[in-house]
């Protein structure tokens, strides 16, 4: 699935509401002459860049992205395991009561408790006891809490823990079953290899977004060291603002907070601040890329934008161009193409690494 492009930094694709009566009053990058505002103090051909390799996709990865979700579901009705003795590794939950003296200690008592076997999140002694116990069998741990322990009460004192396992969760595919894939995804996956697949797929994507954005960066910054700016156009910068500004809103809407709680929070300024920063910085690097595309002929006909739009939508599972185009503005796209298309040729014409 496409990703925005780290140098619209938060809203590029949002509705611009900006009006002008000359051509570059409107904000559109095409519409700006770049050299006015910019010189490349170097070539940007032959840059070095240092990309780390995209992440190889390992089988330990795609079991715990499973696992980690179908595990989510499970329950003592619904998937859990039953019919093994507890190993180290394992996910356990249990129910347990600890006594000291014959008297129940306060926070010594739990049921429905998860717990991983071999994490060290109990007292020395506790999880051990636990490995080749059978769900459904209850043990007598003798223990002793360790000096120095956080609670002074129990440092260095013996109690007795009497643990029950309920069940395990499963820690590999052949633990997994149909029906709690079918009930963890409202049928939308109903197998077991169905629902493996779509792990697979997903960190692929994400390991692809991953390389993406960290090439994009790597790019944005060297070209930065290169560029020298004599201003900035008001209109692009107005743009921006006013798409970040809503960005902001809804950011901050989502956790129950207005932009300048949001942005103090987050990167220490208010949002005026953040907003005029963010504005002017997608600003320098928007006219980097338009000054490459105009050099390179890199810029987007309407012909290929047509056709990257029908790509987008088809990629993002959206219904029609329409559909996208309701709540964007055509000329942002045609900018976001345009950007794609410029990070690839300053890769493609980097020194080799």
């Amino acid at each position: 699935m496409k990703k925005r492009i780290a140098v619209i930094l938060s809203a590029v694709l949002a509705v611009s509401m900006l009006a002008g009566c000359g051509k570059e009053n409107s904000g559109y990058l095409k519409d700006i002459k770049v050299s006015k505002y910019l010189t490349m103090e170097s070539d940007y051909k032959g840059l070095a860049l240092t990309l780390t390799p995209k992440a190889e996709i390992t089988e330990e990865a795609i079991v715990q992205t499973a696992l980690s979700a179908y595990n989510s579901a499970v329950s003592a009705d619904n998937g859990a395991i039953t019919d093994r003795a507890v190993a180290n590794g394992d996910t356990v939950n249990i129910d347990f009561e600890g006594k000291q003296d014959g008297v129940a200690f306060e926070g010594g008592t739990a049921q429905g408790q998860n717990l991983v076997i071999g994490s060290g999140s109990f007292i020395e002694g506790f999880e051990e006891g636990l490995i080749g116990v059978k769900p459904g069998e209850t043990v007598e741990l003798e223990l002793t809490f360790p000096e120095g322990y956080r609670n002074a009460e129990m440092a260095g004192q013996t109690v007795i823990f009497t643990v029950t396992v309920n069940y395990l969760y499963p820690v590999s595919k052949e633990e997994m079953k149909d029906e709690v894939i079918s009930l963890l995804t409202s049928g939308e996956f109903t197998t077991v290899d169905s629902f493996w697949e779509y792990c697979i797929e997903y960190l692929e994507a994400s390991a692809e977004y991953s390389y993406n954005m960290e090439k994009e960066s790597t790019v944005i910054a060297a070209l930065e060291e290169i560029a020298a700016f004599k201003e900035l156009p008001e209109a692009l910068v107005a743009k921006y603002k006013e798409n970040i500004t809503k960005s902001l809103d809804n950011q901050a809407a989502s956790y129950g907070v207005d932009a300048d709680t949001f942005c103090t929070y987050y990167f220490q300024m208010d949002a005026a601040a953040y907003t005029q920063q963010a504005a002017e910085a997608s600003a320098r690097q928007s006219l980097i890329f338009q000054h490459i595309a105009n050099e390179e002929g890199l810029n987007v006909s309407n012909e290929e934008l047509e056709q990257s739009l029908v790509a987008f939508v088809e990629e993002n599972e959206l219904s029609s161009v329409e559909e996208l185009l309701a709540d964007a503005d055509k000329e942002d796209f045609r900018e976001y193409f345009m950007f794609e298309k410029v990070v690839e040729f300053i890769v493609e014409n980097a020194q080799p690494q």
